[in-house]
Order: structure tokens, then sequence, then C-alpha cells
């Protein structure tokens, strides 16, 4: 099975609209909420590209993967300045309230987790 396929994209969108929804309550301008949206993004793009990694890795381990040898490294370096690029972006806007898109990161972390879909032999273990 792919590992895109192991996301459920219906929980994922929701609870990141969810996320976002919640952030919105805790910015003080239309600025600051588009320096949410930026990080939010950006997370959303990291996501995207440690998924593609994490395949692209497992296909080559597996030994059928070769074609995209040259793209993973290029994929890692991009997910930190992608992210690293976000950050400081807001913190030009934001200020010491630059907190507020890093738990929004941090939290994008936690819907991505909770997006995956467990094998059928997981689910009933307990």
């Amino acid at each position: 099975m792919l590992t895109s396929a192991k996301i459920n994209l219906k929980k994922y969108t929701l609870y990141s609209i969810t996320l976002l929804s919640l952030s919105y309550l805790a910015v003080r301008s239309l600025e600051e909420f588009m320096v949410i949206i930026l990080v939010f993004l950006a997370s959303c793009a990291n996501h995207w590209m440690l998924i593609f990694v994490v395949h692209r890795l497992s296909e080559k381990a597996a030994g059928q993967g070769q074609k995209y040898r040259r793209l993973v490294p290029i994929m890692n370096i991009g997910k930190l300045v992608l992210v690293i690029a976000a950050l400081s972006f807001g913190v030009q806007i934001m200020g010491k309230r630059i907190i507020i898109p890093v738990l929004i990161y941090v939290l994008q972390i936690v819907v991505l987790y909770l997006s995956f879909e467990k094998p059928s032999a997981e689910k009933g273990s307990w």
C-alpha cells in the first residue's frame, strides 16, 4: 500500500480546518492571521514532502525505487528551509507572539499523526 494511501485526507482536512478556526481566536489583526495561514501552508507542504521522502526511501530500501535518487536530499533540505522561512517571516510580523504560529506548526504534526489510518490488525487490538 502506498504511504499516501495511509492518510485519511478527510480527517486531515477536518482537523486542520478546526485548528485554523481556533487559531483565529488568538490573533489580534488580519496580518497575524495571514502569518498563521502561511505557517499552516508551510507545515502542510512539509508534511507532503515528508511523506514523499519516506515513501521514496521505502521504495529504495525494497530495491524498487531509483529514479528519485537526487530528489530525496533536495526535499529534505527544502522541508527545513520552508518551515524556517515561514517562521522567520512570522517573526517580522508578530514579534514575540510568534509562539502562536509555532504552536500551530506543532499541533499540525499532531493532526498528521491523528490522520494516519491504522492497519486492520491494529484496529481491534485493545
